[in-house]
């Protein structure tokens, strides 16, 4: 994340930030700062697009076959009767 600070903070949307934060506290703490600020952003999107759930006949990503959900444990086996 700090790396992507470093280039961020030179963007229109983060250098007014960078500069004020670094007068008052330091170069290395606004930099942390806009680091922050990137990461909080991408929670943010991440969260808004939902949870990542696939589809119970979705293909494969890596093989491409359609692929059925397993079955429970406990669906695959009969009841038990209670007879020893």
């Amino acid at each position: 994340m700090n790396q992507a600070a470093q280039t961020a903070k030179r963007s229109p949307d983060f250098a007014e930030t960078y500069t004020a934060i670094a007068k008052r506290r330091g170069k290395k703490i606004a930099t942390i700062a806009i680091s922050r600020k990137l990461l909080t952003r991408a929670w943010h999107l991440l969260a808004a697009a939902g949870p990542d759930t696939p589809d119970a006949t979705a293909a494969h990503p890596q093989t491409g076959r359609v692929t059925k959900p397993r079955a429970s444990s406990l669906s695959r086996h009969e009841p038990a009767s209670g007879r020893a």
